[in-house]
C-alpha cells in the first residue's frame, strides 16, 4: 500500500528549495495536463522547471511520486478552499451550504476536470495510486466533512449515529453533482444554477433525514 507521497516530496528544507519544489510540481502538472503522463519524461519536466535532475529524484523518487505529489497539492488546495477553520463555527445548515457550494465550484473549474480525467485514464496503469487516492479523498474531503458533522452533534444539531459513515455519504453525493461538467469539459464561469440549486437541495434533503427531534 502506498500510503502517501514521500516524507521529502512535502516540504524542502529551505525557501530556495521550497520554492524549487513548487516550481516543479507546476510544471510536471501543466505537462500532465497537457501531454498525458505517459508522454511526458522527468528530464523534460526538469529542464522546463529548472534545476537539476537528481534535485527532481532527491525530492520525488520518481515521475509517479512526482504525479502523486502533483494531486497531493491539488486536493489539499480543494480542502483550504472548502474547509476554512471560520466554517465550523457556523451553524450546520450554514456551513455543509458554504462546504457543498465551494467543492462544486472547484470541482467544475476546467483545470480541476482535466485532473479528473488523468486520474481516471492512469488509476489502472499505476496501481498504487488507487490505494493513495483513496486515503487521500477520506483525508481531503471526508474527514472535514465528518469533524463538521460531529461539531454540530455535539451542538444539538443533528443526531447522526455514524458520523464517518454519514459524511462519506455527504461527500459523494456533493462530488456526484459535478459529474455532468466532467462529461462536458468543465466550465470557465463556475457551476451553472442547476448545480447550485443541486447543492443547495442535497443539504436540504441531508438535514431533514440527521435534524435533532
Amino acid at each position: 500500500m502506498f500510503a502517501s507521497a514521500p516524507e521529502s516530496s512535502r516540504v524542502a528544507a529551505t525557501l530556495k528549495g521550497e520554492a524549487r519544489r513548487q516550481r516543479l510540481l507546476e510544471t510536471a502538472a501543466n505537462a500532465f495536463l497537457e501531454f498525458g503522463y505517459a508522454d511526458v519524461s522527468m528530464q523534460v519536466i526538469v529542464r522546463n522547471a529548472g534545476g537539476s535532475a537528481s534535485t527532481a529524484y532527491q525530492l520525488f523518487g520518481n515521475k509517479e511520486g512526482l504525479l502523486i505529489a502533483v494531486l497531493e497539492r491539488e486536493l489539499e488546495q480543494l480542502r483550504q478552499q472548502a474547509f476554512p477553520a471560520t466554517v465550523f463555527e457556523l451553524p450546520v445548515a450554514e456551513a455543509l451550504e458554504v462546504i457543498a457550494q465551494r467543492m462544486v465550484a472547484h470541482a467544475v473549474q476546467q483545470r480541476s476536470v482535466r485532473f479528473y480525467r488523468l486520474v481516471m485514464a492512469e488509476c489502472h496503469r499505476l496501481e498504487k495510486m488507487q490505494d493513495y487516492l483513496c486515503q487521500q479523498m477520506a483525508l481531503q474531503i471526508y474527514a472535514p466533512l465528518e469533524r463538521c458533522l460531529r461539531i454540530a452533534c455535539a451542538r444539538g444539531e443533528l443526531q447522526i449515529d455514524d458520523p464517518e459513515q454519514a459524511a462519506r455519504t455527504l461527500g459523494n453525493l456533493i462530488t456526484g453533482i459535478s459529474q455532468e461538467a466532467r462529461i462536458e469539459g468543465g466550465y470557465t464561469d463556475g457551476p451553472p444554477e442547476r448545480d447550485r440549486v443541486s447543492c443547495s437541495y442535497s443539504i436540504r434533503m441531508f438535514l431533514r433525514a440527521f435534524r435533532s427531534r
